[in-house]
């Protein structure tokens, strides 16, 4: 499939909405704000993040912003990953640096400490990965993740993300130089995982 991926999102009549067996993906709200406070104020869910935790609410509610901002950019897509049937914010899914030449994007998550080991986040990520190459086209997803982040990196693996290479002392977090793993997924490899 060929096309220009910003035409494609340029021309998305609003913001996409994909929906699971537990989870839905919808488009970041002001009243998201103590949700994505909760996530990315906490150590323990930011430990393995390319970022310091968060220390104030006014903090989320710029992430917010921007959030929505990129997708009227057309330069991201922040999907809020909420309960299916309550629909809280649980996490964030996040499809961004697209590069239409080459067809590709990366793809980043994070999910609240309390969803954790329930298979949220590998729901979560294969919609974005449906979604992105189906509609999208795009030909490869690249993920990065601290390579001490165990979890993760099995859900990359789980979802048919090949590792590609590390790179040492790629971020700094607080202070600590941290390396980065890189992992990529071609869209002749997906195979949505049966539900």
């Amino acid at each position: 499939m060929s096309g220009d991926i910003h035409a494609r999102l340029a021309a998305l009549p609003a913001f996409p909405t994909l929906t699971g067996a537990r989870v839905r993906l919808r488009e970041p709200r002001t009243d998201d704000v103590d949700g994505v406070f909760a996530l990315f104020g906490d150590p323990t869910a930011m430990r393995y993040w390319s970022s310091a935790p968060m220390r104030s609410r006014m903090q989320a509610e710029g992430r917010l912003e921007d959030m929505q901002a990129a997708f009227a950019r057309g330069e991201a897509l922040d999907w809020i990953i909420a309960d299916r049937r309550s629909d809280r914010a649980m996490g964030t899914c996040t499809l961004f640096r697209f590069d239409a030449r080459h067809r590709r994007a990366e793809v980043g998550y994070a999910l609240g400490t309390a969803h954790w080991g329930k298979g949220l986040a590998s729901e979560a990520v294969s919609l974005a990965l449906d979604w992105s190459f189906r509609t999208l086209g795009l030909h490869r997803v690249e993920a990065d993740i601290d390579p001490r982040n165990e979890p993760s990196r099995r859900l990359l693996l789980r979802l048919g993300f090949r590792s590609e290479g590390l790179m040492r002392e790629r971020f700094f977090v607080g202070g600590e130089a941290t390396d980065s793993e890189l992992f990529g997924l071609l869209a002749q490899e997906w195979r949505r995982p049966v539900r």
